[in-house]
């Protein structure tokens, strides 16, 4: 795998919530700035993010994932470890494997 597909890393559903189509343009035109404006730009974006987020709270009553909070949460580590595996870098997720391998001959001992 090269160095750029092990650098991208896929967006969660609360990414999408708080991502905005301007702040994506801005993200994108902050390499080029010179670095004090960089700096200035970057605080920027994550103020703005912190916002939204912020604001998804507290305009509804429901959980950013749009989720009440009586639904159906990961009952077990390992359940949770397979939401956040997607997530995960290569070398992260070879050690979550290992840890399911491990799980698997635990419950077959």
């Amino acid at each position: 795998m090269n160095e750029k597909n092990e650098n991208q890393f896929k967006m969660t559903d609360f990414d999408y919530l708080t991502a905005d189509p301007r702040l994506q343009m801005l993200k994108a035109a902050i390499p080029y700035l010179p670095v004090a404006q960089q700096r200035v730009f970057s605080l920027f974006v994550k103020v703005q993010e912190v916002k939204r987020a912020q604001s998804i709270f507290e305009e509804e009553e429901v959980s950013a994932m749009g989720l009440s909070p009586s639904a159906p949460k990961p009952t077990t580590p390992m359940q949770l470890l397979q939401i956040i595996k997607p997530y995960a870098s290569p070398k992260e997720r070879e050690m979550i494997e290992m840890l399911e391998n491990f799980q698997i001959i635990k419950e077959v001992l």
